[in-house]
C-alpha cells in the first residue's frame, strides 16, 4: 500500500506557501481539519495542504512524517473529531482475525464486536469523508505503532510460525528445509561410488568422471570469461531521477541483531538518504530478546519515519525471518535491505526508483554494488575488497548484461514489494537467503539487474570474525546448491538449457570450488617441482594432463582478470600486492567450507553472527 496513488499523472508541484488563500479553503474538511480550533499553526496547515494537493497525498501524512505533530496527539484529536474513541492500549482482538491482513488495511475487529483502525495515508482522508458527519461509537482510533504492537503481541507465535514455515510449506521444493531429494541422495552415493572405484581401478571410468567435472568447470570458467568481456564498458549513468510527485513509497528494512554499539551512526547514514520523508519508513528489525538493541534504538531518537518492529521469537533465528516479519509490516511499493554498518550513496533510492519506473514489469530486483570502507584494516580486509571489487563490479555487471540469473547481495537489495511477496519472500531455513532468492526469482520468470550505485560496509579484519561469517555462506550455497537441483528437468524448463546450466555451474563452483581449490593446486604444485606432472605414454593419461592443465590455466586466468578490473575500476592498486597471499585466503576457504560441511550435518540452520563496528580505518570519504 501506497501512501501515493498510482497510475495517475504527477501534477505540477505548487509553490510552498501562497497567502492570498481564501477563507474556504483554509477551513476546508479534510483530515487536518480536526487541527483547525487547536493551537496549531494554521499557517503550516496550509502549507502541509498545498503539497498534499500537488503530490496527491494526505496532508495529515505530511505533518507526521515531518514530525510536525506527534502521532498520539493527531490520532486522539482525530478520533475526537469523529466523535470516535482513541486508545494507545487496543482491547483484544478476535481470535480468529487474520492478522495480516488487519496489518496491510489497519482494521482489525476486536473481541467485544467494536473495530479498531490506525488509518495512514489516503486511508485516513477516505475516513474522514465517510464519517465526518456519521459519528461511529463502536470505532476505536489508535496509532499505527500501537495497532501494530498490539497485532505483535496478541498473535506473535503465529506471525513467527508464518515467517519460518511460510514458503516451506506451500512451496517446498523452494526452500532448503526440506534438505535432500531421493534422487540426490542415489545421484550422490552413485557419484561417490563410481569415484572409488575409479580411483582403485583409474582408467576409463576415472578418465569419464575427470571429462564430466571438467565440463562442468569448463561452463563455469567461459561464463566468468563471458561476463568479463562483456562488462568491460563502464557501468552506465543510471536514468533520469523522479520528480517529488513521480516518487513511489519506499520501504527500508534493516535487520538488527546485538548491533547496539552502531545503531546511532546506522540512524545518522540512514538520515542523509536523499528521499523526501514522506516518502519512506524504516523499519528497524530487533529480536524480542535483543533488549540492549532496543535500548540503543530509543537512546538515538530516531525521526518519525523509523519504527522499531520486534520479532516474535521463534526457529530458525535467522536474518531471513527477521525480514519475513518485516515483510509483514512494509507499506511501500519498493523495498530494500540494508546491514546494520551499511553506508549507501544518498541517492541510491531515486536512482533505484527511477531504474524501476524505466524498468519493465518483470523487473523484480536491482542489486548496489558492494564495496568495503576498511580496506587498510588487514590483509584480510584488502582481499575481500578487491574480490568484492571484481565480483559486484565486473561479474555481476556482465551477468545482468548477459540475462543470467544473478545470485544477490545480502544488503542493498531492491525489490518490487508485490513480486517478493509472490515469490513467498525468503527463505528462512537458507543462511545465504540472497543468493538463493535471486535464483528463485528467475525461475519465476522475473529478472534482476546491476543498479548504478554503491553501499559502502564493512569487512571483518581479523580470522575470529572472518571464518565464521565465511562458514555461514559456504554452508548456505551448499543448501542453496541443495534445493535448485533437486528438480533438474524442472530447472532446465523453467530457465532454459542455457541460463539452467549457468546456475548449475555457478552452485558447482562456489560449493566445490572453495572445498578441492586449494588442494588441487598444491597437488598440481607439487607434481610440477616433483618433476612426475608430464603427459606419459598412455592416451588417457595424456588426455587427462592437458585437460586439466589447461582447465588449471584457463582458471586462474578467469579469476585474476575480474578481479583485476574491479580493482582497477575502486581504485585499490595500493592492494594488488597483497593477492601474494591469494594461496594462505584459499586455505582458509578451504577450511571454512570443511566446518561448512559439518555444520550442514551437526546444525544446518544455525546464523553466524557477524560482529560488526570493528573497524580500525574506515574510509572516511568513500565517494
Amino acid at each position: 500500500m501506497s501512501v501515493f496513488k498510482r497510475g495517475q499523472p504527477a501534477r505540477s508541484r505548487a509553490p510552498a506557501l501562497i497567502p492570498n488563500v481564501s477563507r474556504e479553503t483554509r477551513k476546508r474538511e479534510d483530515d487536518i481539519s480536526c487541527l483547525e480550533e487547536s493551537s496549531f499553526s494554521h499557517g503550516l496547515l496550509l502549507q502541509a495542504r498545498l503539497r498534499a494537493a500537488a503530490l496527491d497525498i494526505s496532508p495529515a501524512h505530511i505533518l507526521l512524517s515531518e514530525g510536525k505533530i506527534k502521532p498520539a496527539d493527531f490520532y486522539r484529536t482525530f478520533a475526537h473529531h469523529l466523535g470516535a474513541s482513541f486508545t494507545t492500549s487496543p482491547p483484544p482482538f478476535e481470535k480468529r482475525l487474520n492478522w495480516a491482513a488487519a496489518l496491510a488495511a489497519g482494521t482489525a475487529r476486536l473481541s467485544d464486536g467494536r473495530w479498531l483502525m490506525a488509518p495512514q495515508g489516503h486511508s485516513l482522508s477516505a475516513l474522514h469523508r465517510r464519517l465526518a458527519r456519521r459519528p461511529r461509537h463502536d470505532l476505536i482510533i489508535t496509532t499505527p505503532e500501537a495497532f501494530a504492537a498490539a497485532i505483535d503481541q496478541q498473535f506473535g507465535g503465529r506471525i513467527a510460525d508464518h515467517a519460518s514455515t511460510h514458503l516451506a510449506q506451500t512451496h517446498p521444493e523452494h526452500s532448503a528445509r526440506s534438505g535432500f531429494g531421493p534422487g540426490q541422495k542415489a545421484i550422490f552415493g552413485t557419484l561417490i561410488a563410481l569415484a572409488c572405484l575409479g580411483l582403485i581401478d583409474g582408467g576409463l571410468l576415472w578418465l569419464f568422471l575427470c571429462a564430466i567435472f571438467s565440463a562442468a568447470i569448463a561452463f563455469g570458467v567461459g561464463i566468468r570469461f563471458a561476463a568479463f568481456f562483456v562488462s568491460l564498458p563502464a557501468p552506465h549513468t543510471a536514468e533520469p531521477l523522479l520528480r517529488e510527485a513521480q516518487l513511489p513509497f519506499y520501504t527500508l528494512l534493516v535487520p538488527l541483531y546485538r548491533e547496539a554499539n552502531i545503531v546511532a551512526s546506522l540512524v545518522g547514514h540512514l538520515k542523509k538518504l536523499d528521499y523526501p520523508v514522506i516518502a519512506h519508513e524504516i523499519l528497524l528489525l530487533v529480536e524480542a530478546d535483543d533488549a540492549e538493541t532496543r535500548a540503543a534504538i530509543i537512546a538515538a531518537a530516531p525521526p518519525p519515519h523509523f519504527r522499531m518492529i520486534i520479532a516474535p521469537q521463534g526457529k530458525p533465528r535467522t536474518k531471513p525471518r527477521a525480514l519475513n516479519i518485516g515483510l509483514f509490516h512494509a507499506r511501500g511499493d519498493l523495498l530494500v535491505i540494508y546491514d546494520a554498518e551499511d553506508r549507501p550513496e544518498p541517492d541510491q533510492l531515486r536512482k533505484a526508483a527511477a531504474a524501476f519506473a524505466k524498468g519493465g514489469t518483470k523487473l523484480a530486483c536491482l542489486q548496489a554494488s558492494l564495496a568495503i570502507e576498511n580496506v587498510r584494516d588487514s590483509w584480510l580486509t584488502r582481499l575481500f575488497a578487491i574480490d568484492y571489487a571484481g565480483h559486484f563490479d565486473v561479474l555481476l555487471w556482465g551477468w545482468s548484461r548477459l540475462n543470467l540469473p544473478m545470485p544477490l547481495g545480502g544488503t542493498s537489495n531492491h525489490f518490487r514489494t508485490k513480486y517478493l511477496r509472490d515469490a513467498g519472500g525468503w527463505d528462512a531455513w537458507n543462511v545465504t537467503e540472497d543468493a538463493d532468492l535471486g535464483l528463485r526469482l528467475a525461475r519465476l520468470g522475473y529478472t534482476c539487474r546491476m543498479l548504478a550505485s554503491t553501499t559502502w560496509e564493512e569487512a571483518p579484519h581479523d580470522i575470529s570474525n572472518w571464518l565464521p561469517q565465511r562458514r555461514r555462506w559456504m554452508k548456505g550455497w551448499m543448501q542453496t546448491c541443495i534445493t535448485h537441483t533437486r528438480q533438474p528437468v524442472r530447472l532446465w524448463r523453467e530457465l532454459g538449457v542455457w541460463r539452467a546450466t549457468h546456475i548449475l555451474a555457478l552452485l558447482i563452483a562456489n560449493t566445490f570450488g572453495p572445498l578441492v581449490g586449494i588442494w588441487f593446486t598444491v597437488y598440481v604444485l607439487y607434481l610440477m617441482f616433483d618433476g612426475s606432472f608430464a603427459p606419459g605414454d598412455a592416451w588417457p593419461a595424456m588426455i587427462a594432463h592437458y585437460l586439466w592443465t589447461g582447465l588449471a590455466l584457463s582458471g586462474f586466468i578467469s579469476l585474476f582478470l575480474p578481479t583485476l578490473l574491479g580493482a582497477w575500476r575502486r581504485g585499490l592498486f595500493k592492494s594488488l600486492p597483497w593477492l601474494g597471499f591469494r594461496a594462505a585466503h584459499w586455505a582458509l576457504m578451504s577450511a571454512a567450507c570443511l566446518q561448512g560441511v559439518y555444520e550442514l550435518m551437526v546444525r544446518p540452520y544455525h546464523w553466524a553472527k557477524t560482529r560488526h563496528g570493528l573497524s580500525k580505518a574506515r574510509v572516511q570519504d568513500p565517494a
